[in-house]
């Protein structure tokens, strides 16, 4: 474990970032690597999507919306050239601190969006390496985004809405408890990827609970396996005061909510199959559907209680060969209502969906750096109703599916 000495080195190096000591902070030989890709895609939707990134990132289609007639509005095919997931990133690494090495890493890619500027900040962080111990502060994929274990997708969506996508500043350490079983322990804290609330999306729910998402992971690896398991607890406070018809009032009713996960990747020679499921209560700061509702409220005072909703994410990736590869991508969540009986406005991210699949082929060829691929994916959603006695659960569905057609060049240095 990461012992009180070095501990303390670590907060002296932090408290003193202008004291440059000769023999205890070495910058010989310092090195920057430059890593990324320039890539473009053609994309063509059979219907109008929940998405991000000027549409490249795909997450799930829209609810229907029917006009006079009876069609559905959001039944729009569309096609998109896009050149936007083009990445660049920058590793340093070479300075030492004692036993320690410190590395950073920044990336940086070109997704945000017609209507800003559209360089946007991916990774920033810098990491201690010690023999058995790395810590690493910084902006990164947050925890339960398993980096060793993700699918192979050539939609930016990496699995979406199945597969956690978030990063966040944290403060993280993975320590080896011996050659093949690593302890992930880390603190994170919201930022861009945020919980929605009444004020809408932002990290103040967090901020103003104070305390930070605590996570805790094991990880087990060899030659062809990764096994891991992990539990995922945070607070959010969504709001600071409360209006009922006898004035203002001021609260700090929060909401504590978990997640629970295992996963696994096998590989041996050009098979990969990866596979992860996960249990979540008001995860949609990872873009998952999820949230909570008002499950009590004091019409006096307009003080409010909470319920998370509760969902099940579940993804499957097979991937073989080499040169060429070919890939399969299957994922399925179900909704399964929130704890308690809601009596008040729901807060989240497609709270109204009952269920959600996809199926996903792929083909990609590899020649050195150059990578052409094509990609197909079906995702179906199940649009209803929340039941107010029975758990906000999901009824009279109606199921609405879009077709993704993608091919995508790329370049990779």
């Amino acid at each position: 474990m990461l012992t009180m000495k070095r501990i303390f080195v670590l907060l002296l190096i932090c408290l003193s970032v202008n004291v440059y000591s000769q023999g205890f902070l070495s910058s010989k030989n310092v090195q920057v690597d430059l890593s990324g890709f320039v890539r473009n895609d053609f994309i063509f939707d059979s219907r109008r999507n929940v998405d991000a990134c000027d549409h490249l990132l795909e997450i799930f289609p829209q609810m229907p919306v029917y006009d006079e007639n009876g069609e559905d509005i959001n039944a729009q095919p569309s096609a998109h050239f896009l050149n936007t997931f083009t990445r660049l990133g920058t590793r340093f690494s070479g300075l030492e601190m004692g036993k320690a090495q410190i590395g950073a890493y920044l990336e940086v890619d070109f997704t945000g969006g017609t209507a800003t500027n559209s360089l946007r900040l991916r990774h920033a962080y810098t990491q201690f390496t010690w023999p058995k111990t790395k810590l690493l502060f910084g902006r990164t994929w947050h925890p339960t985004f398993i980096e060793k274990v993700y699918p192979s997708t050539l939609n930016e969506n990496t699995g979406l809405p199945f597969q956690v996508f978030n990063r966040s500043p944290q403060l993280r350490v993975t320590h080896r408890l011996n050659e093949h079983l690593d302890l992930i322990l880390a603190a994170v804290y919201q930022f861009k990827y945020a919980n929605t609330g009444p004020a809408g999306k932002t990290y103040q729910y967090q901020r103003d609970a104070v305390v930070p998402n605590l996570h805790g992971q094991l990880q087990y690896y060899n030659e062809n396996w990764v096994l891991g398991a992990a539990l995922d607890w945070k607070m959010i406070q969504p709001r600071t005061y409360t209006t009922g018809t006898g004035g203002t009032y001021k609260t700090t009713e929060k909401l504590g909510t978990m997640a629970a996960m295992a996963y696994l990747k096998f590989t041996k020679n050009n098979f990969e199959l990866k596979a992860k499921t996960m249990y979540g209560q008001n995860v949609c700061e990872s873009l998952l559907p999820s949230g909570y509702a008002v499950a009590s409220l004091n019409s006096t005072t307009g003080a409010e209680t909470y319920t998370p909703f509760n969902h099940l994410y579940n993804w499957v990736n097979m991937v073989y060969g080499q040169k060429w590869k070919v890939g399969l991508f299957a994922g399925y969540l179900k909704n399964m209502g929130t704890s308690e009986n809601p009596v008040g406005p729901f807060y989240g991210f497609a709270t109204n969906a009952g269920m959600m699949y996809k199926i996903s082929p792929q083909l990609i060829f590899n020649f050195k750096n150059f990578m052409f691929g094509w990609e197909m994916s079906l995702t179906t959603v199940a649009y209803g109703e929340n039941d107010f006695n029975d758990k906000a659960k999901v009824k009279n569905t109606e199921n609405v599916t879009n077709f993704r057609n993608m091919i995508a060049v790329a370049y990779n240095f």
